[in-house]
């Protein structure tokens, strides 16, 4: 599905924000730019309230001069601290395409996003980059920064060229938009990553209708934070007492779990046999299988012996099997 919305700042003027409602799915609002509090965006109490009023979901975006990762910090720091607990229903954006900012160099850029990014979320809201297609695969390691992020790319096209991963494209500056006086950043969102309690992703996630195989996609798929951090803190969370590395026997865990599984095998077998448990369940019964098995169960070091076959059994004869 795509949904349609626009990015605003004061250069929008007054807004007649129950016109607009009726044109769009989603607004970005500028909340600022640079690390000063003086440097906050004049109207974006008024646009934070205009579209939540009329049920418009949002997002904010903060327009970068930061020099370094320092900067960036900074910048993150003065973002939360004018959000002041506010609650979105879509990421913080990190818009980085100053000139001024060119000369810094891949790596330095990138890790500014990081840093940004990295406070957003450690404040409970789900970070994104923004830049135009030319700042993003000339001065950015794009591909390092979208496993990690949402991404919003900016070419005024009627075809989006950008060939790295990306949520929403930004088509042209020069959209018209019934209440807004003058033009307004047009944008068009392919993913449905609306956090719909417009709150923090701190709570846990409702995966029932996701059907891939990824737990970072399945969790920005709901509005989720899925950084590694949220990852290790969500999997302590529902229970898991291993030490959390991102591992995908460990990710798989998790994602069953929140998909309305309850992550234990069950079964009635009375036998003797881990081997016939399993394919009386219609579970795979190969090795290679059980030892995937034995290390979601802690056996690490799983070589088929009648001893650590019989502590699987035991624990499938408990329901204390994890997938």
């Amino acid at each position: 599905m795509k949904y349609k919305g626009i990015d605003v700042s004061k250069y929008q003027g007054n807004i007649n924000f129950k016109k607009v409602k009726n044109y769009i799915d989603f607004a970005i609002i500028r909340i600022g730019y640079g690390r000063y509090e003086s440097q906050k965006d004049p109207k974006f109490e008024s646009n934070y309230e205009g579209f939540k009023n009329c049920n418009v979901p949002v997002g904010v975006y903060l327009y970068s001069y930061a020099k370094s990762v320092s900067d960036a910090k900074k910048e993150a720091d003065v973002v939360i601290k004018w959000l002041n607990g506010r609650k979105l229903n879509l990421p913080v954006y990190y818009d980085i395409e100053d000139k001024s900012q060119i000369n810094l160099g891949k790596n330095t850029l990138t890790s500014m996003c990081e840093a940004f990014c990295e406070k957003i979320e450690d404040a409970g809201y789900w970070a994104g980059i923004y830049a135009n297609k030319y700042f993003f695969t000339t001065y950015l390691d794009y591909k390092k920064l979208e496993k990690k992020y949402t991404i919003w790319v900016a070419q005024y096209n009627n075809t989006n060229t950008y060939n790295g991963k990306y949520d929403m494209w930004q088509y042209t500056s020069s959209g018209r938009v019934s209440g807004i006086s003058g033009n307004v950043d047009m944008n068009y969102l392919y993913r449905n990553i609306f956090i719909n309690n417009g709150g923090s992703v701190n709570d846990l996630p409702d995966l029932s209708d996701y059907n891939g195989t990824s737990i970072v996609d399945a969790l920005k798929s709901v509005g989720f934070d899925s950084s590694f951090k949220a990852r290790k803190g969500l999997y302590k969370k529902l229970g898991f007492t291993d030490v959390y590395k991102g591992t995908s026997s460990q990710n798989t865990k998790m994602l069953n779990v929140l998909k309305g599984d309850s992550g234990y095998y069950s079964s009635n077998y009375k036998g003797l046999s881990f081997v016939d448990a399993l394919k009386q369940m219609g579970v795979d019964s190969s090795f290679e299988n059980r030892k995937v098995i034995a290390l979601n169960n802690g056996i690490s070091n799983y070589k088929g012996t009648s001893s650590q076959n019989l502590k699987l059994l035991n624990l499938l004869r408990n329901g204390k099997l994890r997938k």
